[in-house]
């Protein structure tokens, strides 16, 4: 068994990890909340600076880019800075505010695609410290713990298209970026009242050198259960990139929907997972991760191929919305059967190295999906998240996850259940 399971039966929790994960989670959301929205603004944005199908690519694939390129390194250093955790959340949202702000005053592609790149680094960055809190705080029901955590992205998923949808129904989408700036201002000053202890509140060793670090980190390099789950989320993600930067384009251009009925099908496309994520995170931890996994992949990949047979009436809407209820929910089953895999201390390596690999190896893919575009029309790139569904479906096939079973803790003496 591995060391993970010795340190949780013979260690006290931290206290109030309940209060800990709802904010967590809130400000999870908060994040969410601009970055959903962004892909309801790039149609206007596309048309105010005069983007080619080409740039639209670019822009999506920058971001990836910039979500991936900050978790490979970001996942080793969050890991020995501990202590540091609740300043580095806190940044986190200040930044992202900082730069949307930034991004809506952009009158130049150049500007804008820097601004881009930048804005997508604090989103990425959050979910390392958050991870490795939520996992070391719940092991008893990590993959419940973390699907409150992505419960709190897809609530955020589902306000931020619809508010977008409605406030560019009669503001310009500049204006409307500099609006989302406050809110998570206003978070910001919650999450470090609440959280600025969050890493120093957890048993450790002493801080940990680089060297000693890597040294505890290559071992996540070495297992073949976490290769394999990197390339099922890698397949996994460049399936959703595709779908959420080119469905808005498809209900504009091909559906001809006002820009608030865009807001409300992506709302449902990103954030019908606060119905299924806790449910399915729930069985997860009763069951196998992949019991979960598999039917879930199968079925995105089926409804994504259905979507050119349904027609542009309520059926549409239908298949968005059952399609939004795997569109998030899976990736953190993926999370947590990582988070099985790994030592204590090296939980925000994990992370870090799951959405490093998956975002800048699949950062490809809307450049791909704008050549599908160009080629057969936007309809086809349905087929093409189909085909990625289901490419990672029968790779999850072949990786032999077990239930990682630890010790159920009871919350006010530490003790174990078994």
């Amino acid at each position: 068994m591995k060391n993970r399971n010795k340190q949780i039966s013979n260690s006290k929790p931290p206290q109030n990890r309940k209060l800990t994960l709802g904010i967590l989670s809130v400000g999870h959301g908060v994040t969410h909340l601009a970055d959903a929205s962004f892909n309801v603004f790039l149609p206007y944005i596309t048309t105010t600076l005069g983007l080619t199908n080409f740039q639209i690519g670019i822009v999506a694939s920058t971001r990836q880019v910039g979500f991936g390129i900050v978790n490979l390194p970001g996942g080793i250093v969050v890991d020995m800075v501990k202590s540091h955790w609740g300043l580095i959340l806190t940044a986190c949202l200040v930044w992202t505010a900082l730069f949307y702000g930034l991004m809506g005053m952009s009158q130049s592609y150049k500007v804008f695609i820097v601004l881009v790149f930048v804005t997508a680094l604090p989103g990425a960055l959050w979910h390392l410290p958050a991870a490795a809190a939520i996992s070391q705080r719940f092991p008893d029901w990590r993959g419940f713990a973390i699907s409150i955590h992505g419960l709190g992205a897809n609530v955020g998923n589902i306000a931020g298209p619809l508010v977008a949808g409605g406030l560019l129904s009669f503001m310009i989408w500049r204006g409307v970026l500099l609006i989302y700036a406050c809110p998570v201002l206003v978070a910001s000053i919650f999450v470090w009242a609440y959280l600025k202890n969050i890493g120093k509140d957890l048993k450790s060793e002493q801080p940990r050198t680089l060297k000693g670090q890597l040294r505890m980190t290559l071992p996540i390099l070495k297992n073949p259960i976490i290769i394999g789950l990197v390339f099922v989320a890698l397949l996994r993600g460049m399936a959703l990139n595709s779908m959420f930067v080119w469905t808005p384009f498809y209900l504009d251009q091909t559906v001809g929907l006002s820009s608030f009925n865009i807001g409300f099908h992506m709302a449902l496309l990103s954030g019908m997972g606060v119905l299924s994520t806790p449910l399915l995170g729930n069985l997860s931890d009763r069951f196998n991760r992949k019991a979960i996994l598999l039917p879930g992949l199968a079925l995105s990949g089926i409804l994504s191929a259905l979507v050119l047979h349904t027609g542009t009436g309520f059926s549409l809407t239908l298949l968005l919305g059952g399609m939004g209820l795997f569109s998030y929910a899976l990736h953190q089953i993926i999370q947590a059967a990582v988070l099985d895999e790994v030592d204590t201390g090296t939980e925000a390596s994990a992370i870090g190295i799951l959405f490093g690999f998956t975002s800048v190896l699949g950062a490809f893919s809307p450049l791909l999906a704008s050549w599908i575009v160009e080629s057969y029309g936007l309809g086809y790139v349905f087929y093409y998240q189909s085909i990625l569904s289901i490419g990672s479906f029968l790779l999850l096939i072949l990786i032999p996850i077990k239930r990682s079973v630890v010790p159920v803790l009871n919350e006010e003496t530490g003790s174990s259940n078994q």
